[in-house]
């Protein structure tokens, strides 16, 4: 008899388990069939995510459930082959699906997964250039998916990594490490924060760390967001090799001028400077009453990347994410400007977006290549990605818009379109870093990818296409690049005439605004900053020099005078293309403009700025001034 009642209550527990089943399977299925019908809400062009995405598996776990037989869905679990999907699972896809999972949750899962798809990835693959175009296109494809998630998780999804991680395989520790391994390897027994050493110049004197009120541990294992939270003040950034230290000390001079009251910070991996440089600085920063640190990051660097793949343009990357600022410019050592920081802050623009650029030379004839149009496109969020997460970019391949809706429409058409190279000139860079580090985090690794590298000059386009990959906006002056200097020309018969040909020479990038004010240049205000340039120029083209400045000494004379300003041209490009000459080691542009005798407007050809006497005379004594020994 116990034997019968024992049955009898085993045959009812299976019985209840299979209606629990049959319940569970037809609300898992029903949902899962939703998906399935349910059309994306993006482009139907949309991009298919790669074999190895983390959310091309999911969908493949979704599509799986939906196409399930009814032996399958009510039997699974009670007939052999088991299923490999278990009940929590299937719960979870089912949540997924119709959008009723916690953020918490699905992030925990997706990082599961990543480790599950692939139990070795690392984005340091994407350093590498493996030169074949499947598998780098593939890495930087991840590699974009990654951050993005990474984003929507962590950084404006403000999740904790530790608390989603709890009683999970996934050590956050690893994860953080995996995701940017330029960062240095640190663990919960970590007991040293990770912060910069920092170094006052017109002391000598270190800055102590911050007071937080945690864990060194629990720092470190969220470090983007910790380090976001604490980033506070304005300030003028910069990272420069030896050859640079003359171009800053020259840049304070300037600074002491124009009255700024910023500190300046100077970031380095570690022994960027030396001590004859370090002790130079501070020494004129003290002078010209600048305050001036050094900001040695090498204590926050992965010291063997640092040295595999650490070099020129990328440390800029490590300047904008390792300054301690909430808001700064980043400069390059040989940019002059001539309007106060508040201008750069006060901006519309900057304060819209949040991060602003100014327009390079338009130089038509230069361009990317079409396999790195193709290689982005694969960047851009998948279809998968955009249901899961919601990722979205403000332009991408799959919509039709006008390029002259904006000047970032226009800059993304030219660059995808037309395939030209040149957009935008990084010597100032203005941002705010608690707004965009997801999309400096995107420019650092895109910059830091082996085949993008082959894409792009240096860094400076990747300061926009990382805010766009990363889903950000971002502001880009309107007014193409142009040249300051002496202005040259002639008028048609003999002054009678309304149209005059203009011209100026010069190695110097200037940029202005709408309002035809001059805001900085790039190149110094030496004639030609390159050292040497005289004798390297003769002893390239001898007949060419020769031709024209018959001696070294003359020509030596000329590059190392101060760059006299009378005005300033933009050209139209489509009416007169830059031209690039011999001088200064090549590095020498002429821009050209055509138009009637009101200047200081919009010309039929070209714009020419001409300078009042007051405003000449400021911008001069700057020349002088940078000039001065």
């Amino acid at each position: 008899m116990f034997s019968t009642l024992k049955s009898r209550r085993l045959l009812i527990r299976r019985s209840a388990i299979l209606l629990l089943s049959v319940f569970f399977s037809y609300i898992i299925l029903s949902a899962c069939r939703n998906h399935a019908s349910t059309k994306s809400n993006g482009h139907e062009d949309e991009r298919t995510a790669v074999e190895s995405s983390v959310f091309k598996w999911i969908e493949k776990r979704q599509q799986r459930i939906a196409s399930e037989s009814p032996m399958k869905r009510l039997f699974g679990h009670f007939l052999p082959p088991f299923s490999t999907i278990s009940n929590d699972e299937r719960v979870l896809l089912a949540q997924i699906s119709d959008n009723k999972i916690s953020k918490r949750n699905k992030c925990r899962y997706v990082f599961e997964v990543l480790y599950k798809v692939d139990p070795k990835w690392d984005n340091v693959q994407s350093a590498k250039f493996h030169n074949i175009d499947e598998l780098d296109n593939t890495l930087i494809s991840l590699l974009g998916e990654r951050l993005r998630t990474y984003d929507y998780c962590f950084l404006s999804g403000e999740l904790d990594p530790a608390q989603i991680f709890q009683n999970s395989a996934i050590d956050p520790f690893d994860l953080q490490k995996r995701m940017f391994p330029f960062l240095k390897r640190v663990s919960k027994e970590s007991d040293v924060m990770m912060w910069p050493i920092v170094t006052d110049l017109s002391t000598g004197e270190s800055v102590p760390n911050p007071q937080v009120d945690m864990e060194s541990s629990k720092f470190n294992g969220n470090f983007w967001s910790n380090w976001r939270k604490l980033s506070s003040g304005r300030g003028f950034v910069l990272t420069m090799s030896e050859k640079d230290v003359p171009l800053f000390l020259k840049q304070l001079k300037v600074m002491e001028f124009l009255k700024n009251v910023l500190p300046f910070q100077i970031i380095t991996t570690g022994n960027d400077l030396s001590l004859e440089s370090i002790g130079k600085i501070s020494k004129i920063a003290k002078e010209v009453g600048q305050k001036v640190y050094l900001i040695d990051c090498s204590t926050m660097l992965d010291s063997e990347f640092s040295k595999a793949f650490i070099s020129f343009f990328q440390n800029k990357w490590v300047a904008t994410l390792f300054n301690t600022f909430k808001e700064f410019i980043l400069l390059d050592a040989d940019v002059v400007p001539f309007v106060k920081s508040d201008y750069f802050f006060n901006s519309p623009s900057y304060k819209r977006s949040g991060i602003l650029l100014f327009k390079d030379r338009v130089m038509q004839n230069e361009h990317t290549f079409d396999y790195c149009v193709e290689m982005l496109s694969g960047v851009e969020p998948s279809g998968q990605e955009h249901r899961l997460i919601s990722s979205k970019l403000i332009f991408d391949s799959s919509l039709s818009f006008s390029s002259s809706s904006s000047e970032e429409a226009s800059v993304y058409y030219n660059f995808f379109e037309k395939l030209q190279l040149h957009h935008v000139d990084s010597g100032l860079v203005v941002v705010n870093k608690r707004e965009k580090i997801n999309g400096l985090l995107m420019s650092f690794m895109l910059n830091l990818d082996g085949k993008m590298q082959r894409c792009v000059y240096g860094d400076k386009e990747i300061f926009w296409l990382g805010q766009l990959y990363a889903g950000q906006d971002y502001s880009i002056n309107p007014v193409d690049g142009s040249v300051i200097g002496p202005v040259d020309g002639q008028t048609d018969n003999d002054g009678e005439s309304s149209n005059s040909n203009y011209y100026i020479c010069s190695a110097q990038i200037a940029h202005s605004d709408s309002e035809n004010q001059l805001l900085w240049t790039n190149g110094g205000l030496k004639t030609c900053k390159i050292p040497n340039s005289a004798e390297n120029d003769f002893q390239r083209e001898p007949d060419y020099f020769k031709d024209r400045y018959n001696e070294v000494s003359t020509l030596k004379g000329i590059y190392d005078a101060p760059l006299h300003v009378e005005g300033l041209i933009v050209p139209d490009v489509s009416v007169n293309q830059w031209m690039q000459i011999k001088e200064c080691s090549n590095y020498m542009y002429c821009a050209y403009a055509t138009g009637d005798k009101h200047i200081n407007s919009e010309l039929d050809a070209g714009r020419v700025i001409r300078f009042d006497d007051e405003k000449l005379k400021y911008i001069n004594d700057i020349s002088q001034v940078w000039n001065a020994n």
